[in-house]
């Protein structure tokens, strides 16, 4: 039951929970295709290379590799179709972005003794847009499942005195309480209820804890409209030095920040003769978080033509701020032929409570050959293990169980890059391939990801101009809602990105 505290409990700050998922944890934790047109256009695999900025990011000792100081910046398109299937229902929707994709610098200094251990040492300094949220989905078709399932998920236990307004109370002002005091599940149930999509089976006796639905058995027509934007990026401090023109090795300190807006809008309609026969619940999610990871490399040279290279990342550490806006609206019959719409807009900002997310490390092996300076061919294979992803303070139950399911649904992923470039005087063409294999143990929900890239470089002086065209493909599944109304919808996204990066030696 509501009690006197309502008056104190509205002076608290944050929501005590809200339900992130293990979706939510690798949406933070894995990266897009990103960097510069050169390290693009070869899908990545310079990590026995260097010579590249966004390279650095693979293996911090690739900084050393420059002959000279370089600067890079460079420009991006993005385009997605995302495809979706919703018991065979399709629909298609696509999203286009242009994106600062990559700018930074690095000194290198030559040591004149020749007899010298260090014969050189960089420090380099490289933002990178490590991923873009921005994208477009809608899912539309027929289900059996209607959306009060989702609220009666939370309902159910709940008492109905906390659902009901009392004279003094507003929508605004309950929602709130509710948020700080029982937490994000109890709104939920609360929305449901005074949008009279659920209603109790005692609407006399406030110690009522069952629910029922309004809105009636068949087919309802759902769509589901969802828009991301946001990004995720990484700035690298980088220091490397060269050891008798054979082994380099290097450090990044990385800071990591995360920018990530998403819109959602459910829509559902019956004609069953059900007292709500249409319903729309739309969704504001905004997530800021920034992390700190750390980098080693190596490579070697093995002979003039042949290299080598290992890079660890750590994990990176995450504080999340997240916030959450909600509004209900259903039509209901008014018992005398006609319709009433009851809107629920609490305007209410759920502010929650701040967590922290480790996202995995990784391991990277590299293999290179350079053909003088006709061209090369680099083989990257990096290793990363998903069941390590942990959300905290791991005393939270929600965290614990996140945590639980984690261990149990993600596993070890590989990634495998493939690159080549060939030169003919000041022109260099490149081509690349990428894999990467799905974070989930069962590929149903997320499958593997594949694509391939082609690029174009030219050098005039000191200075590069570099441009790229790279396509990746994946196919997963996504839940409508992750509590009650579970139907997915089997998505195909195909991602095509343009960059161009200028580049300057001096």
């Amino acid at each position: 039951m509501k009690k006197s505290i309502i008056l104190c409990a509205c002076l608290l700050g944050a929501v005590s929970s809200y339900g992130q998922t293990i979706a939510d944890g690798l949406l933070y934790g894995q990266q897009g295709s990103y960097g510069t047109a050169r390290y693009r256009s070869m899908s990545g695999a310079f990590g026995a290379l260097g010579g590249d900025l966004t390279a650095i990011g693979s293996n911090p000792a690739g900084s050393v590799i420059f002959a000279n100081h370089y600067a890079s910046v460079s420009l991006g398109y993005t385009g997605n179709q995302t495809d979706s299937n919703f018991n065979s229902s399709s629909a298609e929707n696509n999203d286009n972005d242009f994106t600062l994709n990559q700018a930074g610098a690095v000194l290198v200094y030559k040591n004149q003794n020749e007899n010298a251990a260090v014969t050189k040492f960089s420090f380099g300094l490289n933002y990178d847009d490590t991923r873009n949220y921005d994208n477009n989905l809608f899912i539309a078709g027929t289900n059996n499942i209607s959306i009060s399932e989702y609220f009666l998920s939370f309902a159910n236990g709940v008492e109905l005195d906390n659902f009901q307004l009392r004279p003094d109370e507003t929508v605004s002002g309950l929602y709130r309480f509710l948020g700080e005091d029982q937490g994000f599940g109890a709104q939920q149930g609360f929305l449901g209820y005074q949008s009279f999509v659920i209603d109790a089976v005692d609407n006399n006796d406030e110690f009522n804890t069952a629910y029922v639905s309004n809105t009636g058995t068949g087919t309802f027509d759902q769509q589901l409209s969802q828009n991301t934007s946001g990004y995720q990026s990484k700035l690298s401090f980088n220091g490397a030095l060269e050891i008798k023109n054979k082994l380099s090795l290097g450090l990044n300190i990385n800071t990591h920040y995360i920018d990530y807006q998403r819109s959602t809008s459910f829509s559902e309609q019956n004609n069953n003769g059900a007292l709500v026969d249409a319903v729309r619940f739309n969704n504001y999610l905004d997530v800021q978080a920034s992390g700190i990871s750390l980098q080693v490399g190596a490579i070697a040279k093995l002979t003039d033509a042949i290299r080598i290279g290992a890079a660890y990342e750590s994990p990176t550490w995450y504080d999340v701020e997240e916030s959450i806006t909600q509004s209900v609206s259903a039509r209901r019959a008014d018992g005398s032929g006609g319709t009433i719409t009851e809107i629920i807009d609490p305007n209410v900002v759920n502010i929650f409570a701040p967590y922290d997310l480790r996202t995995p490390g990784s391991i990277s092996g590299s293999l290179a050959y350079i053909f003088g300076k006709k061209g090369l061919i680099s083989i990257d294979y990096s290793s990363k293990n998903y069941s390590s992803l942990k959300f905290k303070p791991s005393s939270d139950p929600l965290f614990a169980e996140n945590n639980r399911q984690i261990n149990q649904d993600l596993t070890n992923a590989g990634t495998l890059r493939i690159g080549g470039e060939y030169r003919v005087s000041n022109w260099s063409l490149r081509a690349g391939y990428r894999n990467e294999q799905s974070p989930y143990k069962n590929k149903d929900i997320m499958d593997d990801l594949t694509g391939y890239s082609l690029g174009l470089g030219y050098t005039w002086g000191q200075t590069t101009l570099d441009i790229s065209y790279d396509r990746a493909e994946r196919d997963y599944s996504q839940q409508l809602f992750e509590s009650g109304l579970t139907s997915s919808a089997a998505i195909n996204n195909v991602q095509n990105n343009i960059i161009a990066t200028i580049g300057f030696n001096f």
